[in-house]
């Protein structure tokens, strides 16, 4: 689904804001949530300031995330989940959404970054350099512990953010993590973000994030040939559930009158069809 879009003040003031609210919130959380990081084995706090940041930073950008699925899981299981990656703003999504302990696969360059890299390096988010594989390997190597502690950890097997809205193909590493730890594996399909917050651009425009959450997938016994089969049943489920997101959107959009681009647009003002 890829829509370019014409530049707007309204959307960009929104991108403006958005990014400046992120940077104080990690100001303000970030600090703490290091500290909490050195203070015991049970992780519930780190946890508990990146769920207090994502929800932060949603509700004062207005981004309504609408989550369906979550009695698919269990609390006291963890699980390997594995989603579409749309939007930058799938991240503060997913941990609102989640509720309990996540930690990301994420790209090892974020590290850098003052205080959040910090933060999502010291509270145990696995950090992975993708221009090596040996290092990539043992970045994984981590996974199962975080597993037995009771922390589910989300993987975008993209590897990116999609460019044009389309989901691209995947990666092997979330599906050997999943046979070899032998934790269930959770389809998630998010949808809207990337007509709110496309990576091309410096527009945010208004709209709703939904997060599905599919029924987990047992690792633990799966045969070989089943094995084989896991990433393409998992991107099938994935791509299913998009579809069915989109067209019932379009259904929304239609009962109220609104035409696709309609959700594009800020303070009355048309969305044309240049890129952002």
């Amino acid at each position: 689904m890829s829509q370019k879009y014409s530049f707007k003040l309204p959307a960009f003031l929104r991108a403006l804001f958005l990014i400046f609210s992120a940077a104080v919130y990690t100001a303000i959380l970030g600090p703490p949530a290091l500290v909490s990081c050195f203070l015991g084995r049970s992780r519930r706090w780190p946890s508990f300031f990146q769920g207090l940041w994502a929800d932060w930073l949603l509700w004062t950008n207005r981004i309504p995330v609408r989550l369906e699925g979550m009695e698919n899981l269990r609390k006291d299981q963890p699980y390997i989940l594995v989603s579409n990656h749309a939007s930058i703003l799938d991240i503060p999504a997913l941990i609102s959404a989640a509720s309990f302990p996540v930690r990301f696969l994420a790209k090892k360059s974020l590290f850098w970054f003052p205080i959040f890299g910090w933060v999502l390096y010291f509270c145990g988010h696995i950090l992975v350099d993708r221009k090596s594989a040996q290092s990539a390997f043992r970045s994984l190597k981590k996974a199962p512990s975080l597993l037995k502690k009771g922390i589910s950890i989300i993987v975008f097997p993209e590897g990116t953010r999609t460019p044009d809205g389309e989901m691209k193909e995947f990666k092997r590493g979330a599906f050997l993590l999943a046979q070899h730890s032998k934790f269930p594996v959770v389809p998630v399909s998010i949808i809207g973000a990337y007509e709110v917050l496309p990576r091309h651009g410096w527009c945010c425009w208004p709209g709703t994030i939904q997060v599905r959450i599919s029924e987990p997938i047992p690792t633990r016994n799966l045969s070989h040939q089943e094995s084989r089969d896991l990433m393409r049943r998992v991107r099938e489920t994935i791509t299913e559930n998009l579809k069915k997101g989109r067209a019932e959107q379009e259904v929304r959009d239609e009962e109220r009158g609104e035409r696709p681009e309609d959700r594009m647009e800020d303070a009355g003002e048309r969305v044309q069809a240049p890129q952002c």
